[in-house]
């Protein structure tokens, strides 16, 4: 057994840059230095080593994997640790809104066209399976479908542009 140290002392230096660039926290690189080797020692009085300075790289990844996991988990509450996930009041209600507006105009299209809709778009079904049911051939089934979307695309818009009217008209006041 060669002395481990004797063959990594060459590139101590090298090998504590490399920690450095690794771990983004030269105040600990001598800590991991040390660390790998005292890990590359340990390791060498229980089996051959045949590349040391190969090993005392990746036990150096190692320590800086092991040490970054800790800091992780160690890491202090702060306020946005209490935020909620879940929307606000207001984006809340503003989905509501939009919601009832997309079913008015959806109850307004036709019964056939609102039917196609609803089974593309909802159901999932294909054109061809729609045009099957139906019995009409798949090009009517497209039509539908644009149509529909250009109708339902338009009331949304329609309600978008009377909402920023309303609420422009309750700052003049």
């Amino acid at each position: 057994m060669t002395d481990i140290i004797a063959v990594l002392r060459p590139h101590e230096r090298k090998l504590a840059a490399y920690i450095v660039r690794r771990s983004k926290d030269p105040g600990r690189a001598e800590d991991i230095l040390q660390e790998t080797f005292l890990t590359v020692m340990r390791q060498a009085q229980k089996q051959e080593i045949t590349q040391p300075l190969a090993y005392a790289y990746r036990v150096a990844d190692s320590l800086i994997y092991a040490q970054a996991r800790r800091d992780k988990r160690e890491a202090p509450i702060g306020d946005e640790d209490f935020g909620c996930d879940l929307p606000l009041p207001d984006a809340v209600l503003e989905h509501k809104q939009r919601a009832a507006v997309f079913e008015a105009a959806l109850k307004r299209l036709s019964p056939l066209r609102r039917d196609i809709f609803i089974r593309r778009h909802i159901d999932g079904q294909s054109r061809q399976a729609i045009a099957d049911d139906l019995r009409i051939n798949v090009e009517a089934v497209k039509k539908h479908l644009v149509r529909a979307m250009a109708e339902l695309a338009g009331a949304m818009q329609d309600a978008a542009v009377n909402a920023a009217r309303e609420g422009s008209g309750r700052d003049a006041r």
